[in-house]
């Protein structure tokens, strides 16, 4: 007989700041999966509940978006801890945490200092591999298809068989190949599992592409502009591929921000990739912004211009953003969900955006896409129906009121009630089960 505690640090009720703590109560193993950030209103970070490193066996990092990552760095300040992650999660973590210190360094409990001692522990570990940390304790990553090097966590604790999702996305997109849910064992104990899209079915793939191309073409054609803002590690290079495969690069496309340089990391790792040859030749099209004089001339001509932010909150996109909203031949497609409050929340619901304190009203055409990157409720539900009703299922990385009528929807349609949903930050859970 064993007993496991569940601490949900972060990501109860709500979306992002990812970070729950598995520990064995009979080993007192522990392992903490992700430890990320949220922002508020006004954009200042939040953190997830503290946890003593010295209390925990290693970390296991699921993917290198900020909700997941984003708050690492402090888990470093004064201790040496193992962080588990494949190598392409470890460079764009790095990239991304660092733009994090550039941007909100005031409100963070690190500084460089610390990423640098966070990245000295990391351990690469490659999909598949079953990866040994202690005598009783062992890790095994598979692919999520969330975005490049993005992992699924399978551990094996003394004698319980847990199951970390991350974000994940059963689907193949033209980026990557879909999560691997072929090489995850029926016998699960327990199933950490994001609801990010419990709400929501995702229409095809193909007819996303087929939107994106027409919209795109026709404004092109029009003699307008495209500003599509996209989040840096992922969307960014699933938009610019999309392009390049339906044959759009016969105008420019422009890639700016931290999209660049999260374009190169992921182009040394082509074995993450679901056509690399496609990829290759997206990054060969691709413009890259070489300086401020060059950013102030786009524009002029037709073109497609990708940067991030995805949700209009900063970066390069702002200043394409002021110049191409008063022509009403251009347009703004938003590939991504944009959360209440942001900049790319205001566009699609009012036609007008504060921005660096000024309104601005976009006269430009407004698009949005559901090119999401998470499993949608209809994958949820099948990825659920997967494992035995012994099975003991925590959802995570949701709203609360969103994940609770999934939960009645599961029980009417299924009869399935083996789902738990953590209401609050902090939240323990103690599970037992006999040998």
């Amino acid at each position: 007989m064993g007993k496991l505690l569940v601490k949900v640090l972060g990501g109860a009720g709500e979306v992002g700041r990812a970070a729950v703590l598995v520990k064995s109560l009979e080993s007192g193993t522990a392992v903490l999966l992700d430890y990320g950030v949220n922002f508020d209103e006004q954009d200042r970070p939040l953190f997830p509940q503290h946890v003593r490193p010295r209390d925990i066996t290693c970390v296991a990092l699921s993917h290198a978006h900020l909700d997941h990552c984003g708050s690492l760095p402090s888990l470093f300040v004064s201790y040496e801890l193992a962080l588990y992650a494949t190598p392409l999660t470890i460079e764009l973590s790095d990239l991304l945490i660092k733009d994090l210190l550039k941007l909100s360094g005031y409100y963070l409990p690190y500084e460089h200092r610390e990423v640098s001692k966070m990245l000295e522990c990391t351990v690469p570990v490659t999909y598949g591999e079953v990866v040994e940390v202690t005598r009783d304790l062992t890790l095994t990553f598979l692919n999520a298809g969330h975005v490049p090097g993005s992992s699924m966590i399978l551990i094996e604790m003394d004698g319980w068989r847990i199951l970390y999702t991350g974000d994940f996305n059963p689907m193949p997109t033209c980026l990557l190949n879909g999560a691997d849910l072929s090489n995850i064992p029926k016998d699960i104990d327990l199933v950490i599992m994001e609801g990010t899209y419990v709400n929501g079915t995702h229409p095809p793939r193909e007819v996303l592409e087929r939107q994106l191309v027409e919209i795109t073409l026709s404004v092109l054609e029009e003699g307008g502009c495209v500003l599509i803002p996209s989040f840096t590690v992922g969307r960014s290079q699933e938009v610019l591929s999309i392009l390049v495969k339906y044959g759009i690069d016969t105008y420019p496309i422009i890639v700016d921000g931290l999209a660049r340089i999260a374009n190169e990391i992921i182009a040394r790792y082509p074995h993450y990739l679901r056509d690399y040859k496609l990829y290759k030749r997206a990054m060969e099209v691709a413009i890259e912004v070489p300086s401020e004089y060059f950013r102030r001339n786009v524009g002029s001509e037709p073109c497609i211009i990708i940067s991030p932010a995805g949700m209009l909150k900063g970066g390069a996109v702002i200043q394409y953003l002021k110049k191409l909203s008063k022509n009403r031949k251009n347009a703004i497609i938003l590939p991504s969900f944009q959360a209440p409050g942001t900049p790319g929340f205001q566009i699609l619901t009012r036609g007008k955006a504060i921005v660096d304190n000024k309104e601005i009203k976009i006269d430009a055409q407004i698009y949005w896409l559901d090119l999401s990157a998470h499993a949608g409720r209809r994958e949820l539900e099948e990825f659920i129906r997967r494992f035995d009703t012994n099975t003991r299922i925590i959802m995570v990385h949701t709203t609360l009121l969103n994940a609770l009528k999934f939960v009645t929807r599961l029980k009417q349609k299924y009869d399935i009630d083996n789902v738990l949903v953590p209401r609050n930050l902090g939240e323990t859970l103690v599970l037992e089960k006999t040998a």
